[in-house]
């Protein structure tokens, strides 16, 4: 049984889900993913339709425009929403 328990306590930390993940309906599949937050205005994928802020990241912005316009909404670090709605994003 401690053997059991050292094993995962060294497992290595990059095992672990890190940055930003986009998803699917569902979160069925993956669709996108971004390492480190940029604040820089980054197209999202058609088909995303949820994401996770693993790490790094306080705030998603989706925006309807695919320049960052229109009404902004802050959705946190974990959020559904329509797969279409939304264009583009900013993360903090």
């Amino acid at each position: 049984m401690t053997a059991v328990g050292l094993g995962v306590a060294a497992s290595p930390a990059s095992a672990q889900p890190s940055g930003l993940t986009f998803y699917s309906s569902g979160f069925a599949s993956e669709v996108a993913h971004v390492d480190a937050p940029t604040g820089e205005c980054t197209p999202l994928p058609p088909t995303a339709a949820g994401h996770v802020g693993w790490s790094g990241f306080t705030n998603v912005v989706l925006y309807p425009g695919t320049d960052c316009t229109g009404y902004a909404v802050s959705t946190g670090t974990l959020r559904t929403y329509e797969a279409g709605r939304y264009a583009s994003y900013r993360a903090f």
